[in-house]
C-alpha cells in the first residue's frame, strides 16, 4: 500500500487528526480492518515489532523480529506509518499466519496434515501453501537439497507425490469451487461490511477511552462490551456487527446477507451483485423483501448505497423488486438517489436517472433537510461533466444556498476542487454567482481558499476588495492561511496582495494576530515570514506581542505541542528569560499550557525540556496554586506526569493539597503520587543524616 493508497483510504472513511485512519490485521488474521482510532494518527510502536487488532479492539504489538525472514520494522514508527512496512499486512488468510513468518506457516500446514476430518480441503491447501513457501524461503531446506544435485531420488519421489495429488484433487476443487467462492469471499470481506458505511454523514459517536500500554478501537460508535467478558462468550471481531447494526428489526442471519449485498452496491460490481441476490434472494421472495428494503441508521436503504456505487445494472435490479421504495426514496436526511449519485461523482448513473423527463424535474429540484440539492452535492465530487449535465437540464437554480450559507463555488473550494471552481468562474456570466458574499460566518470565497490553501483559486480574487474582509471574528485571509499553515499561499499574499499593508497587523476579536495563528498552525516556515514580515527595530517584539488574555506566541505553540517552533522561539529568547516566563492572564506560564490539549506522543516531554533549558521556572503557580504537574493530573496526560515525576520530583513539594485532589479522580494518580512523595522524603531525611 501506498502514501496515496493509504490518503486515500483515510478520506474514504472520514478519518481525521483526532480519529486517525488505521489498517491492520485482525487477532486471528484472517482480514484486515479499516477503522478510524480516537488515539489519532500518531500511536507510537517500538522496533521490531508488527500490529494486530485483538478481539476487544486494543491494537497489540507483536513480535517479529525473530519469527519474520525479512520485513520486520528495525525502527521506532507510529500507526500512520505501518504502510512502509507492507509484510505487517500481508497474511495468509487461510493458515491465519503473516507471510513473512516461515515457523508459523510450517507448523500450520504441519498441523493441517494431522487433521483426518478435514483431509481433502486441508491436503489441497496444505500442498499448495508448502510448495509456494519452500520454493520462497531461503530458510526451508527444500532449495539447499535441490542445489546439491537433481540426482537425489527422494526429492523426485516427494515431487512426483505432490504432482499426483494435485491432479487428484483438481476434481474436489470443481466440485466444492462454489462454496468455496463464497466462502472465502465472505471471509475476507464481511468486516468491511461491518464498518459502517455511513453514506452521506461519516461521523459517529466516538468515545475516547484512555489506557497507557493499549489503544482502544472504535468503529462508529464505541463497542458495547463488559470487561469481564471473555473471548469465548463473544463472536470473533471479525464477524461482530456495530452496535447500530444490532440495533435493528433484522435477525443476525439477514443482517450478515444484508451488509454483503451492501458491499456489493459500493463496489459497483453487478457480477458479484447479481450471483448473491440470484442465489439468496429470489429463492425466498418473502425474506428478500423485508431484506432489500430494510433501513441502516440513516435511513438508507440498498438503493442508497447503489447510487453510491454507480451501477445502472444494480439499481434497475432492486426498482424492479422493491415494492415499498422508489427512485424518489429519502433517507432520514432527505438525500434522494440522484443527491448521493452526485456526491460521488457517479456520471453514468445520474444520465439513465435523469433520461426520464416524468422524474427528471421532481429529483432535481429536490432538497435535503439541510437545503442541499443535487449540484450542491456535485461540487463535492468535483465532476465537472457531471454538472454541465445537471445544469443542461435547468431546473436548478444555481445561485440557491444551504441551511449555512454555502453556494456551489464555496463547496467546491472547500474540498480542494480546482477545476469544478474555475469552470464555475468561467461560467458566472450564465450562472450569476456573487463572489463577494460572505456565508453566516461572515467567510467569503477568498477565506475558504485560505482554509485549504488553494493558491490557483486564490489568485482569480486577490485584486478583489472582499479578499481583505474579515469573518464575524474579526479573522482575516492571512490569519486563516497561517492558522491552516499553508507556507506558499501566505508567500503569494504578503507579495501579491495589494491590501497587505491593511491586513498584515490586524487582530481578531481574541486580540490574535498573524504570528499568533502562525504559532497554532505548527509550520516553522510561515511562522518565519510572517516574523520577517513584522520589521521592527526591536527583535524580540513580535514575542512580547500578547492576545487579549496575554498569551504570547510560546503560549500558543505549546498549546498545540508545536515542538519546532517552540525550539525555534527559545533560541531566539536566551537573552530574554523573562519572555519566556510570561504568564497569561490566569498566571499560567508555557509549561502549564503543555499539560493541556493531550497528544501523548513524545511532544510534552520535549517541550518541557525544550522550555527547561531555556529558563522557565518550572515551579510557576497559577492563580489557583496550580503547578504544571497539578494540570497534568487534571488533564490526566499520563505521559506527563511520569516524566515530571521521574526528572522534576521537587514538585510534589509545592501546593501538595492542590496535587492530591487532582490526584483524587483516579486511584492509580493516588498511589502514583503517594509513592513520589515517599521517595522525596526519604531523600531528604537520607540528606539530613549526611549533614548531622
Amino acid at each position: 500500500m501506498s502514501k496515496e493508497e493509504w490518503d486515500k483510504r483515510s478520506h474514504q472513511l472520514q478519518c481525521n487528526q483526532t480519529h486517525g485512519y488505521h489498517c491492520v490485521p485482525n487477532k486471528h488474521l484472517t482480514s484486515l480492518i479499516e477503522f478510524c482510532s480516537p488515539q489519532g494518527v500518531r500511536i507510537p510502536f517500538e522496533p521490531g515489532n508488527c500490529v494486530e487488532l485483538a478481539a476487544r479492539g486494543i491494537l497489540n504489538q507483536v513480535p517479529c523480529k525473530t519469527t519474520f525472514f525479512c520485513g520486520c520494522p528495525d525502527g521506532f514508527f507510529f500507526g500512520l506509518e505501518i504502510y512502509k512496512y507492507p509484510k505487517c499486512l500481508a497474511i495468509n488468510t487461510e493458515l491465519r499466519c503473516f507471510d513473512a513468518d516461515v515457523k508459523c506457516i510450517l507448523s500450520r500446514v504441519l498441523e493441517g496434515r494431522t487433521n483426518k476430518q478435514n483431509n481433502t480441503r486441508t491436503e489441497e491447501n496444505d500442498v499448495n501453501d508448502a510448495v509456494k513457501h519452500i520454493i520462497t524461503t531461503e530458510k526451508v531446506t527444500y532449495n539447499q537439497t535441490t542445489a546439491d544435485g537433481n540426482d537425489n531420488t527422494v526429492i523426485v519421489l516427494i515431487v512426483l507425490v505432490v504432482l499426483l495429488l494435485m491432479m487428484l484433487l483438481i476434481v474436489c476443487v470443481v466440485i466444492v469451487y462454489l462454496w468455496k467462492t463464497e466462502k472465502i469471499c465472505y471471509k475476507e470481506r464481511f468486516q468491511k461490511d461491518l464498518e459502517a458505511l455511513n453514506p452521506l454523514i461519516g461521523e459517529g459517536t466516538h468515545t475516547k477511552t484512555r489506557s497507557v500500554k493499549a489503544y482502544l478501537a472504535h468503529r462508529n460508535g464505541p463497542l458495547d462490551m463488559k470487561e469481564d467478558d471473555s473471548p469465548s462468550q463473544r463472536l470473533p471481531l471479525s464477524l461482530t456487527p456495530s452496535l447500530d447494526e444490532l440495533e435493528s428489526e433484522l435477525v443476525l442471519g439477514d443482517m450478515e446477507l444484508l451488509l454483503l449485498l451492501r458491499r456489493h452496491c459500493v463496489d459497483g460490481i453487478f457480477e458479484n451483485f447479481n450471483y448473491l441476490f440470484e442465489r439468496k434472494i429470489l429463492k425466498n421472495v418473502t425474506k428478500s423483501l423485508r431484506i432489500i428494503e430494510s433501513r441502516d441508521k440513516n435511513g438508507c436503504t440498498l438503493l442508497h448505497y447503489a447510487a453510491k456505487g454507480g451501477s445502472k445494472d444494480i439499481l434497475e435490479t432492486l426498482l424492479n423488486h422493491c415494492t415499498e421504495h422508489t427512485i424518489y426514496d429519502t433517507d432520514h436526511f432527505g438525500h434522494t438517489l440522484l443527491h448521493f449519485a452526485c456526491k460521488y461523482g457517479q456520471y453514468d448513473l445520474c444520465a439513465y436517472i435523469l433520461s426520464d423527463d416524468t422524474y427528471c424535474q421532481r429529483l432535481l429540484t429536490k432538497t435535503s433537510h439541510d437545503g442541499w440539492n443535487a449540484a450542491h452535492f456535485t461540487a463535492v465530487s468535483g465532476n465537472v461533466n457531471l454538472f454541465q449535465l445537471i445544469h443542461g437540464k435547468g431546473e436548478i437554480d444555481m445561485q440557491s444556498e444551504t441551511k449555512n450559507g454555502l453556494n456551489i463555488l464555496y463547496i467546491a473550494c472547500m474540498y480542494n476542487n480546482t477545476s469544478f471552481c474555475h469552470a464555475l468562474l468561467n461560467m458566472n456570466k450564465e450562472l450569476n454567482l456573487s463572489l463577494g458574499k460572505a456565508d453566516i460566518r461572515g467567510w467569503n470565497i477568498a477565506h475558504y481558499a485560505a482554509e485549504v490553501g488553494n493558491k490557483d483559486v486564490f489568485k482569480c480574487f486577490i485584486n478583489e476588495e472582499f479578499a481583505s474582509q474579515k469573518t464575524c471574528h474579526g479573522k482575516t485571509v492571512l490569519h486563516i492561511c497561517c492558522e491552516f499553515g499553508h507556507y506558499e499561499l501566505c508567500e503569494l499574499i504578503l507579495n501579491g496582495s495589494p491590501f497587505i499593508s491593511k491586513i498584515l497587523h490586524d487582530v481578531d476579536d481574541e486580540g490574535w494576530n498573524t504570528l499568533h495563528s502562525a504559532a497554532k498552525g505548527g509550520n516553522l516556515k510561515v511562522f518565519k515570514i510572517i516574523e520577517k514580515a513584522f520589521k521592527s527595530s526591536d527583535p524580540m517584539e513580535v514575542f512580547r506581542k500578547e492576545t487579549f488574555y496575554n498569551e504570547t506566541v510560546l503560549h500558543i505553540c505549546c498549546i498545540h505541542k508545536n515542538v519546532d517552533i517552540c525550539r525555534y522561539i527559545c533560541n531566539k529568547l536566551k537573552s530574554a528569560p523573562e519572555i519566556v516566563n510570561k504568564v497569561s492572564t490566569n498566571l499560567w506560564t508555557a509549561a502549564h499550557y503543555v499539560a493541556v490539549e493531550i497528544k501523548q506522543d513524545g511532544s510534552e516531554e520535549e517541550l518541557i525540556d525544550i522550555l527547561v533549558e531555556a529558563g522557565i521556572d518550572l515551579e510557576s503557580q497559577s492563580n489557583l496554586g496550580k503547578t504544571v504537574l497539578t494540570v497534568a493530573f487534571e488533564h490526566r496526560n499520563d505521559n506527563l506526569i511520569r516524566y515530571l515525576l521521574d526528572n522534576h520530583k521537587n514538585l510534589v513539594n509545592i501546593s501538595t493539597g492542590k496535587l492530591r485532589e487532582a490526584a483524587a479522580q483516579s486511584k492509580i494518580y493516588e498511589g502514583m503520587l503517594q509513592r513520589a512523595l515517599q521517595e522525596v522524603n526519604s531523600q531528604q531525611k537520607r540528606k539530613l543524616c549526611i549533614i548531622i
